[in-house]
């Protein structure tokens, strides 16, 4: 064993080049959001089982599932696995252990050390940042990679992949300008840069420049449409379309690029249910979709792994008409396992399941009551700005429905001064709401 170069010149603990050169490209594929991760994966296993950098990376990709499966195969993967003298395979294989014991801020605490160490360990800024994300940490999103920046000089072959991800963190913190010039110099370098694509997308969603962010995508989408992350994407489309008014193009976007595949990786089901909750809103009757969605996850809910996740599924078993599915899934998040999960449902989540199964069920006070008391610190059940902008649009057509104008008309000033673009479709949403009231 020795220390062998990876290509971005971070040592390696590794006895073949050929299993490096291997991991290498399964993170550069984890990066691009393309390619074969976990094929990767196995391959340099299979070139160097000793490599324990490239079993942690395996165990990184079963958890990334967040599934109670994917948390059982990455114990057994990271299973008597010894942390070694060398400091980058300890901060992963200590990170990778409290990710898949549910201590996730300890994860990113290990992650950080190994940048620490080294700030070219790609690896480990992408695992950062993704976790981030999950923990609906908006500071770190942008500050994880800000620390690293000087790492990456303008001439090196993955700049542009560092710059998105920094602008995906500039954007979360309002800075749209910066974001926009640094993904849009990313993908300059690289059109097929996915993650760069998503972090524009987030610019145009966020400023309210809804055609602009359509004419983005759908120019954009050759470059893009064939990543694991493409429904995202569509599904960022999908909120541009909704606020323009153009409910059936939302529709048709749903039924096919969303829901073609029918996937059941959490990564697409949520968009899934997100967009089938917004239509429901603005006067969509999308009962068969949702009950097909229902049963198509109807195994993957089991335990609790992630609160953002259990909360799409009440999305779906609510607007299913399947009440006792959704309260099954509230009461399996009152004892929920795992440090991070167990802090997001007493702080926001618990709360935030219970107000949208009131919304479906016919009580909107409820939901209003509940939502009002969360909504301002509802990051801690993870996602992004333009995810959680949900609640604020559920809030405002539960307003309506109950009958309270006044907190409508607020929340719609509210909405409007933020996104003066969003004023139309918000007042038909309130005013969708107010009929049935």
């Amino acid at each position: 064993m020795a220390d062998i170069m990876d290509r971005w010149g971070v040592p390696v603990l590794a006895s073949s080049a050929e299993a490096v050169a291997a991991l290498d490209t399964a993170v550069a594929d984890l990066v691009a959001l393309a390619g074969d991760p976990v094929g990767g994966a196995d391959k340099a296993i299979a070139a160097d089982g000793s490599l324990l950098l490239a079993r942690v990376y395996a165990a990184y990709l079963s958890l990334y599932a967040t599934t109670t499966d994917g948390v059982a195969a990455a114990r057994s993967q990271l299973s008597g696995l010894e942390e070694p003298a060398a400091e980058r395979e300890t901060c992963h294989l200590r990170a990778a252990r409290a990710w898949a014991d549910g201590d996730w801020d300890l994860a990113v605490r290990w992650l950080e050390q190994a940048l620490l160490a080294n700030p070219r360990d790609l690896l480990a800024v992408k695992v950062a940042q993704d976790l981030n994300f999950f923990l609906g940490n908006r500071l770190e999103l942008r500050d994880s990679v800000a620390r690293v920046l000087p790492a990456w000089p303008a001439d090196d072959q993955d700049w542009g992949f560092v710059q998105g991800m920094y602008a995906f963190g500039l954007e979360e913190n309002a800075d749209y300008r910066q974001a926009q010039t640094l993904a849009s110099a990313a993908l300059d370098r690289n059109p097929r840069d996915v993650w760069s694509v998503h972090a524009l997308a987030h610019v145009y969603e966020m400023e309210g420049r809804h055609r602009e962010g359509v004419s983005f995508l759908a120019g954009s989408a050759p470059d893009w449409s064939g990543s694991y992350f493409a429904v995202h994407n569509w599904w960022h489309k999908g909120l541009y379309h909704l606020e323009l008014g153009e409910l059936d193009t939302a529709l048709a976007l749903y039924d096919d690029p969303i829901r073609a595949r029918r996937s059941t990786e959490w990564l697409d089901v949520v968009d899934a249910a997100a967009l089938l909750w917004r239509l429901n809103l603005f006067g969509t009757d999308v009962t068969g979709r949702a009950r097909q969605l229902a049963g198509d996850i109807d195994a993957l809910v089991t335990e609790p792994v992630y609160l953002f996740n259990d909360w799409h599924a009440v999305m779906t078993f609510a607007l299913a008409g399947d009440q006792a599915r959704a309260e099954r899934v509230l009461a399996a998040n009152r004892h929920p396992a795992g440090k991070t999960n167990a802090r997001a449902a007493e702080r926001a989540g618990l709360n935030l399941l219970r107000a949208f199964i009131a919304f479906t069920a016919g009580r909107p006070a409820e939901t209003v009551d509940l939502l009002r008391d969360i909504r301002q610190h509802a990051n801690v059940v993870g996602g992004s700005h333009a995810q959680r902008d949900v609640i604020d649009l559920t809030l405002i057509a539960a307003a309506a429905r109950s009958g309270d104008r006044r907190l409508a008309a607020a929340l719609i000033n509210e909405r409007a001064a933020r996104k003066p673009a969003s004023a139309p479709s918000t007042r038909q949403l309130a005013a969708i709401g107010s009929a049935i009231h």
